[in-house]
């Protein structure tokens, strides 16, 4: 989605915080949406920051592998999307690989209670192989017809709250939040808290690291200064 080639720089490649990212896509209708992705670990050893992202998320996407099937991990998240409440699509990625079967994983989904359309539920399922790209527009748009569905809007006109992703202490540059913004607008200049900590919005940045002086709901911002 985000169709970049930076390699992992984390152990053993795996995701080990959450990172958020912003994907503009050009529905069918050809409107141009912004998406924004929160993108949790897999890894069954960080369920806790799964959990963090599935109550964040508006939509989640739960990835079933096309040659794996439904593994421990793919319940656990399915468990943690359920209980936040949060519609889902069914992401089946590695379709390209040889020997596929799409309609026995749908069985498989269905033998763990994951109902999709045509086999005896609603869920969408969307086969694609991130690999070659197949499929990745259809996704997207299914995101946007969920978030449609569901009727998620905003009010630009007040000032924002959102939530703390994640937050690290740098050296040079003191203490850092990525923040997702659920609602209003944050403007450079404002003061925000969260919890006991304090912060005047002075450095804000994008999620590419570039400097910005307002942002809206939905986007994921870095902001620089918290006194905690």
């Amino acid at each position: 989605i985000r169709k970049s080639k930076e390699p992992l720089k984390e152990a053993g490649g795996i995701t080990q915080h959450i990172s958020a990212y912003e994907v503009e896509h050009v529905s069918s209708d050809g409107k141009k949406h912004n998406i924004t992705f929160i993108d949790t670990p897999g890894h069954e050893a960080f369920n806790g920051i799964r959990r963090r992202g599935a109550s964040v998320a508006d939509v989640a996407i739960l990835v079933v592998s096309a040659d794996d099937g439904v593994k421990p991990q793919t319940l656990e998240a399915l468990k943690m999307i359920k209980e936040s409440k949060t519609p889902y699509i069914v992401a089946l990625n590695k379709i390209d690989k040889p020997g596929v079967n799409i309609e026995k994983i749908k069985q498989n989904l269905g033998e763990n209670e994951i109902y999709v359309e045509g086999y005896g539920g609603d869920i969408p399922l969307i086969p694609l192989s991130a690999k070659t790209g197949q499929g990745v527009p259809e996704l997207l748009d299914m995101i946007l017809l969920v978030a449609s569905l569901e009727e998620l809007t905003g009010d630009r006109s007040v000032p924002a709250e959102g939530v703390v992703l994640e937050s690290n202490r740098d050296i040079k540059k003191g203490i850092s939040a990525t923040c997702i913004i659920k609602n209003g607008t944050l403007k450079k200049g404002m003061y925000i808290t969260a919890g006991v900590a304090i912060c005047p919005t002075r450095i804000m940045e994008n999620y590419l690291g570039k400097q910005i002086e307002e942002a809206s709901f939905s986007s994921p911002v870095k902001i620089i200064g918290w006194d905690n």
